[in-house]
């Protein structure tokens, strides 16, 4: 494993680790090489019992400054045991117009953090759901997106 590798990884345990509340669920894709195949699925699972509780869900992108695009469209699917829950497209624009990088870096890797849903997400039935991400760009692969973090918390709904 390269340094410079082993140090993203370090850096990024780190930044989790002193954000407060541990998360329930976290799962990291790594893109090695940088190259993000589409059938490369970020997925990550959850055992909901507590359906009054909110859970916090969060996307984080850490991609280079070699990316070729100011913007990145995802598909992102909820599934249940049963069903699919939720499934649409976002884009995620990662430059300004004067092409600047809005995610946050030094040097060539930047890293931007996204709500899944800014207000959080209720489960409508206690059950197992999985996450999944992938992205849907035309490039395949597609080049400059070095990993994807998917971070679940919980909050109690004090209503």
């Amino acid at each position: 494993m390269s340094k410079l590798k082993k140090t993203s990884i370090l850096l990024f345990v780190l930044l989790v680790i002193s954000c407060g509340k541990k998360p329930i669920v976290q799962e990291l894709r790594t893109n090695n090489d940088d190259l993000w195949w589409q059938d490369s699925v970020l997925s990550a699972d959850i055992s909901i019992s507590d359906t009054s509780a909110i859970y916090r869900v969060s996307l984080r992108i850490r991609h280079t400054t070699n990316y070729p695009y100011s913007n990145l469209y995802l598909f992102r699917d909820v599934l249940s045991e049963t069903q699919t829950e939720y499934q649409d497209t976002i884009e995620i624009t990662l430059n300004n117009p004067e092409g600047a990088w809005l995610g946050k870096g030094v040097g060539a890797l930047k890293t931007i953090n996204l709500p899944y849903h800014k207000n959080g997400v209720k489960f409508p039935r206690p059950g197992d759901y999985r996450f999944r991400f992938y992205h849907g760009m035309r490039d395949e692969p597609l080049r400059g997106i070095k990993d994807l973090a998917l971070i679940i918390s919980s909050e109690k709904n004090n209503y």
